[in-house]
């Protein structure tokens, strides 16, 4: 019996479904450094949290006078690993008759990151010298952590800042009429501001903030070609004022 050619077709179909059939069925794989379910695993840790200061490096406090309202920096720390973002609360206490204000209590932060709260302490008019303690806490779902700072009130100082890292640089040539002065200055307590003349003549002021425990002025100006004298004053809170001279050519 001779096969004709539509049954012949017929039968090939027939036997590529049977081995369809029979064959095994792939599966996908789970994407690479995921679990059989394709999530991350999520550990949540106690928060960490530092107080940034004014007073020298790994010395805490800030100094203000009597009555001044200072800033500090909150550095607010999520150790958590592999879990989203949470928001942590924040408070700050200070001894009776300060006052204190934050712009905002609370700040969002992802897993492994950090982030500032400012807080603005005020102490009492008339209040004596003396260190005052400051407390920073932050919660978040049951854990919490806190930091110490200060508060230190002072109302007499007779030491002047001091100036240092200028540019340009004592006794150097610039290139071109453009440039870029700058110095850095500290206080025994605090720098209020650094004020910039050029051959006698005031050019441009820089007020201090009170979070880094040094100041840096910073200024980019013209001048005529010539011999040139860059004045830095840094002046404290009570006055006392700390200058700088450089003599330098522009060429």
């Amino acid at each position: 019996m001779t096969i004709k050619p539509p049954f012949r077709i017929a039968l090939s179909v027939f036997l590529a479904v049977v081995l369809l059939s029979l064959a095994p069925i792939a599966t996908a794989a789970p994407p690479s450094g995921h679990g059989g379910g394709g999530k991350t695993s999520c550990t949540q840790k106690a928060p960490g949290v530092v107080v940034d200061n004014t007073w020298a490096w790994g010395a805490p406090g800030s100094w203000g006078l009597p009555g001044q309202t200072l800033k500090y920096a909150i550095d607010v720390i999520n150790y958590d690993a592999g879990c989203g973002s949470s928001t942590f609360a924040v408070t700050l206490s200070a001894p009776s008759g300060f006052s204190v204000s934050m712009p905002s209590s609370t700040i969002p932060l992802r897993s492994a990151s950090s982030g500032y709260i400012w807080a603005n302490v005020t102490s009492p008019a008339g209040i004596a010298n003396g260190d005052y303690p400051l407390t920073v806490t932050v919660q978040r779902s049951g854990a919490s952590a806190s930091s110490t700072s200060s508060y230190k009130v002072y109302s007499s100082d007779t030491s002047s800042p001091t100036l240092y890292w200028p540019n340009p640089a004592d006794g150097t040539t610039i290139s071109g009429r453009s440039a870029h002065f700058a110095v850095t200055s500290s206080d025994d307590h605090a720098v209020r501001s650094i004020d910039l003349y050029i051959d006698n003549a005031y050019v441009a002021t820089t007020a201090c903030d009170n979070v880094s425990y040094d100041c840096s002025f910073s200024y980019d100006g013209s001048l005529p070609l010539g011999p040139h004298t860059a004045t830095f004053r840094s002046t404290d809170w009570m006055g006392n004022v700390g200058v700088l001279a450089v003599s330098f050519t522009a060429s």
